[in-house]
């Protein structure tokens, strides 16, 4: 991923080239803002916020459908109409958007609907994405799926005042059997478009009897495709040959990743941001902290068979991170590339779709299960919410000792 961040001199910069089309409405080539740190992590971390930005900046000056040819005249007239400081100069720009319109009618495009485009009668779809976006309180990876979700949807309903809802069960069909869209990603998008479609209405931009998602239902896959396209778990004998298949490739990142899961159960996600600071070696476990979930924050026991592993990639530590010298992504996800590092090296293992890096965290509740270990342990260990009242709701957790004995049953081939 191309990195938006640049260092000069002791500090370090947020840089973000403006798109051609735009640079004359911007008034430069590229955006350039300091980001009063000299810490490469805590950069990446602002430059993500301020490029999102600046983006969404470039979405609401291109107003319509990027495909759009006339999207550069939108915008020409748009802006001239709304700048303008005499009564004369509307006029003279008015005139020459009939002119504009009338050409396009007499080459057979709608002209009208440009018309009203352009001085405002008709709501382009993307128009108000920017700032129902800026309301939601999420993580700019989320953000930008909405942003993605919506556009999708814009490429085919340019203005909001003209969609339909027979049109958009046509579209929702087009996205299930041509592009083969699962009915999970079919449903994430209706979501987003339901939200910014009551954000709209409650702009009152649209009637508010137009709701053309009511009722839209996405057909569900069959027991049996759900079934096929559950996650599963490798075998103990798997999890030792995708790391031994690290080792022999010489990734030893990969390698220490893969150790650290098959001990642990904990996500990739854990695994990859945990620090040094929470590592306790001397009384054997290490936690976990800022998880998603309250249950998520937890201390998990090392292993006996993990803990020269854990010594060595604690003291050999260069950034502060258990797995240290990983890349970050604009999110600030430093486990991105190694997963799909991890995800070439299951493929040429000849292991399918349905067995991922998460499919070791099976694994091991799989084999404490089998261990007669008891579920709500296991539950403390690898950070999952316990459904009963009296074991979630009252209880303050499995001791430390308790989920190290529990552990401590975790046995995988030599």
């Amino acid at each position: 991923m191309t990195s938006h961040i640049q260092k000069r001199r002791r500090r370090w910069y947020a840089t973000l080239d403006v798109p051609k089309d735009l640079r004359a409405a911007v008034g430069q080539p590229r955006r350039v803002k300091s980001l009063e740190t000299e810490d490469r992590a805590v950069a990446e971390r602002r430059a993500a916020r301020l490029v999102s930005e600046w983006k969404s900046e470039f979405a609401r000056l291109r107003v319509g459908h990027a495909d759009d040819p006339q999207a550069a005249d939108l915008i020409f007239f748009r802006k001239a109409l709304s700048s303008s400081n005499s009564t004369a100069g509307i006029e003279a720009t008015e005139e020459l958007l009939q002119e504009y319109a009338e050409k396009m009618e007499a080459r057979g495009e709608d002209g009208m609907t440009f018309y009203r485009r352009a001085t405002g009668q008709l709501t382009d779809t993307l128009e108000h994405l920017e700032p129902w976006l800026s309301r939601q309180n999420i993580e700019p990876k989320t953000v930008d799926m909405k942003r993605s979700d919506v556009k999708r949807f814009a490429g085919r309903f340019p203005v909001v005042q003209t969609v339909a809802r027979k049109d958009v069960r046509l579209w929702v069909d087009h996205l299930a059997g041509t592009e083969g869209l699962k009915p999970k990603t079919i449903g994430r998008i209706l979501s987003a478009l339901r939200g910014y479609w009551r954000y709209l209405r409650d702009l009152e931009l649209i009637d508010e009897d137009h709701d053309p998602f009511a009722n839209l239902r996405v057909e569900r896959a069959s027991e049996k495709q759900e079934v096929a396209a559950q996650r599963k778990a490798f075998t103990a004998e798997e999890v030792v040959a995708l790391q031994r298949a690290a080792e022999a490739k010489k990734d030893q990142p990969l390698a220490d990743l893969i150790t650290l899961a098959m001990w642990t159960g904990a996500r990739i996600e854990e695994l990859c941001a945990l620090k040094v600071e929470n590592v306790h070696l001397d009384e054997a476990w290490f936690e976990i902290v800022d998880a998603k979930t309250a249950s998520g924050w937890r201390q998990v026991p090392i292993h006996s068979a993990l803990a020269p592993d854990m010594k060595r990639l604690v003291a050999r530590s260069t950034d502060g991170f258990v797995m240290s010298g990983l890349t970050e992504n604009m999110y600030g996800d430093r486990s991105n590339a190694i997963g799909k590092r991890f995800g070439r090296l299951k493929s040429s293992l000849q292991h399918g779709s349905g067995l991922v890096f998460h499919s070791i965290r099976k694994t091991v509740v799989t084999l404490l299960e089998n261990s007669g270990a008891a579920e709500n342990v296991v539950a403390d260990i690898v950070g999952h919410e316990k459904a009963t009242m009296t074991y979630g709701l009252y209880s303050g957790g499995t001791s430390i000792d308790l989920k190290s004995d529990a552990l401590s049953k975790l046995r995988y081939p030599a």
